[in-house]
């Protein structure tokens, strides 16, 4: 099988993937937390491009990508180069919003002022250098046309994009790291238990394989011929589309627990309580540990008030239950605006105690 077939397969596998994580993420963010923010928006482009990328390599190889420059004819060179490089263009600004995407996220749970600096940088940065080189990649040439059209269109060369590219390689490889590193110095400071400490920048911390692609990618590009570019330009463009898709998978996996909890019955009673409202007289049945981390004055936990009625004990009273079962990052933004009295817990269960005169009662 040559090379650019085995390319486009990958890319559509890879696109396939990125395509689903895209719809549970929006499902998870609209049918059960119910808060769609910039970074799902930006997650969710980054996904339609990626495939938009993937659609054109598939033409590109139709004309003969991956395959010997000198073999084709005139006609199928010129419309392969052309073609690769509309994928090019899906390809870096794609890359872009996936670290927009990140870093949007990150925006919104960070409070320290030099974190927010760093974070605003490198959004800036990697942005302003993505569209700057996508610019450059249909201006190489005067006229236009002969940077994809050698055979036959003569031209003048004004940029040299490979050395441009490779800088913008290096460039995204240490995004991809801050990013994966950055997490861990606000992470400590944030009041959450341990557990979904871990799970938060132990999932964003995955993008330390993005950045290996990254480098695999711009090393490769430094090494390229350019004067056979359909046959050696393959291995480009599989990474560049592997870096794109790890990075979604790094992004869009910790997003998704509330979509897990919710398959395993975790998340029940949430759901529950959103129909009922705060109505409900039995405690929700969980399968997991119910350790709580209080945001207020401890209470007691699990009592029951007891009523006098004639000679008889009434039964318990009804206990009022709220609960969640949200993603992180959602946990994250509304520790800072919770209502005193309440108790947090894994799914946050709140139980009041209303005791009355009991003569038996010490």
């Amino acid at each position: 099988m040559q090379s650019g077939i085995q390319l486009a397969c990958a890319m559509w596998a890879m696109a396939a993937l990125s395509v689903v994580l895209v719809v549970l993420r929006l499902y998870t963010r609209i049918r059960i937390v119910k808060f769609v923010g910039a970074e799902d928006y930006m997650y969710a482009c980054t996904g339609i491009f990626f495939l938009c990328f993937t659609v054109f390599i598939q033409v590109a190889v139709h004309y003969g990508l991956g395959q010997n420059f000198w073999q084709l004819n005139v006609d199928d060179t010129s419309n392969a180069i052309f073609w690769t490089y509309v994928a090019n263009s899906f390809a870096i600004t794609g890359n872009a919003m996936a670290k927009l995407s990140m870093g949007l996220f990150l925006l919104r749970v960070v409070q320290i002022k030099w974190h927010k600096i760093a974070l605003w940088a490198a959004v800036i940065v990697t942005t302003t250098t993505s569209i700057a080189l996508t610019i450059m990649l249909w201006n190489q040439t005067t006229p236009v046309k002969a940077s994809w059209d050698v055979l036959r269109t003569p031209g003048t060369w004004n940029i040299r994009i490979q050395p441009m590219s490779v800088g913008l390689g290096v460039w995204s490889s240490i995004c991809d790291f801050f990013f994966a590193i950055f997490p861990w110095l606000f992470i400590r400071s944030l009041p959450m238990s341990r557990r979904e400490k871990f799970m938060l920048a132990g999932g964003m911390s995955l993008g330390v394989i993005a950045g290996a692609c990254g480098i695999t990618r711009t090393i490769v590009l430094s090494r390229l011929n350019v004067f056979n570019y359909t046959l050696n330009f393959v291995p480009y463009f599989a990474w560049a589309g592997a870096e794109i898709a790890v990075a979604m998978v790094c992004i869009g996996i910790p997003t998704l627990r509330p979509l897990y909890l919710k398959a395993r019955g975790l998340a029940g009673a949430y759901n529950l309580n959103r129909g009922r409202g705060n109505n409900t007289s039995k405690l929700p049945r969980f399968s997991h540990d119910q350790k709580a981390t209080s945001l207020s004055p401890p209470t007691r936990d699990f009592t029951f008030s007891h009523r006098r009625a004639g000679s008889s004990i009434s039964r318990p009273a009804a206990a009022y239950i709220k609960t969640r079962c949200d993603s992180v990052d959602e946990i994250i933004s509304e520790y800072e605006n919770q209502h005193a009295g309440v108790i947090w817990v894994r799914n946050e269960v709140r139980v009041q105690e209303d005791i009355a005169d009991w003569p038996l009662r010490s």
